[in-house]
């Protein structure tokens, strides 16, 4: 039991580190739809507190169907930076179409690695779509207070979450992360390895490295915790409920810390010559200062530079954060 466990929790590390590392390297190819505002939040919430009870009534081939739609979009939304759209398109359909063959070959073992492999694209794509469409703090801690009170009575005093997983346990594209299937499961909701990911992303974003590396270092910790109780047989633990406010208390001690407003003068004198409504699309992002205006901008510092490499900027570009308004 103790390899499945500590198996699954390096998993869970794995998909943070790979989304940061995704954040700082590129650039998901956005929808048209802006930033996120509150009524994405509600729509968010809505739909993740439908879905167990929606999928328990609906036949199971609707279920999987839904899934492998969803799995094959954010697969190939994750990939087309990495691989180019028509490759990643390809790599999606045989990820999806294995999971699907594994499945009917009756290979339990093979259906639960393609499982954990498009969980984890399906998060790193998520995560990097939602940051780098600009969720503010206010809107993650939001969704987390949410969560938080629909994984106290769906996991911890219902067994509603147990249900559902059970129903869609060993099938193709089951929204769960897991080193071990029934009669004894290691496994971790799809809703919380968001949350688990999302929270230190955003947090390095607005700001900064401390407290990033501090959202890790608590989902961390809280981990630990997890899998001792799990360990000393406290059964399925209710994730978010810890979490969720974990990510509220972090939200409102970092916002009430003042913003370091940049002092190098190159950065006072480049932000004068940005034009107001420049300055207002950028917020919420990274860019990179020269020439007497914006040359380059993106989700990471790194993105900001190569942009403004790209653009062709005859002076090293300085680079700073435009905080957006909450």
């Amino acid at each position: 039991m103790i390899p499945h466990v500590l198996g699954l929790h390096a998993l869970i590390a794995l998909t943070v580190a790979l989304s940061a590392w995704f954040l700082s390297r590129y650039t998901i190819p956005r929808p048209p739809v802006g930033r996120f505002v509150r009524a994405d939040i509600a729509v968010m919430v809505v739909a993740l507190v439908a879905m167990p009870f929606a999928y328990l009534h609906v036949p199971v081939a609707i279920v999987v169907s839904v899934f492998g739609v969803v799995v094959f979009t954010f697969t190939q939304l994750t990939l087309a930076p990495v691989l180019g759209g028509r490759v990643a398109g390809f790599a999606a359909l045989v990820l999806c179409g294995g999971d699907v063959a594994a499945y009917f070959v009756g290979w339990s073992g093979v259906v639960l690695v393609l499982n954990d492999v498009a969980v984890i694209l399906l998060v790193v794509g998520a995560v990097n779509l939602w940051v780098q469409t600009a969720i503010s703090p206010a809107q993650v801690a939001a969704l987390a207070a949410a969560l938080t009170l629909y994984d106290t009575l769906a996991t911890g005093l219902t067994s509603l979450t147990l249900d559902f997983v059970a129903r869609l346990d060993g099938l193709p594209f089951a929204p769960v992360l897991a080193t071990r299937g029934a009669p004894e499961p290691s496994l971790v909701g799809l809703g919380d390895c968001l949350m688990l990911t999302l929270w230190p992303l955003v947090a390095y974003r607005s700001y900064g490295r401390v407290a990033g590396w501090t959202a890790a270092g608590v989902d961390a910790a809280l981990l630990a915790v997890v899998v001792a109780a799990f360990l000393g047989g406290g059964g399925a633990v209710p994730l978010l409920t810890t979490l969720g406010p974990l990510i509220v208390v972090q939200w409102l001690y970092w916002r009430s810390r003042p913003v370091p407003v940049p002092s190098r003068p190159e950065v006072e004198r480049a932000l004068e010559f940005v034009p107001e409504p420049v300055q207002g699309q950028a917020q919420g992002r990274w860019v990179a200062l020269a020439d007497g205006g914006v040359v380059g901008e993106g989700p990471t510092p790194g993105a900001a530079r190569r942009a403004a490499r790209q653009s062709g900027a005859e002076t090293v570009p300085v680079v700073t954060f435009l905080q957006p308004a909450e």
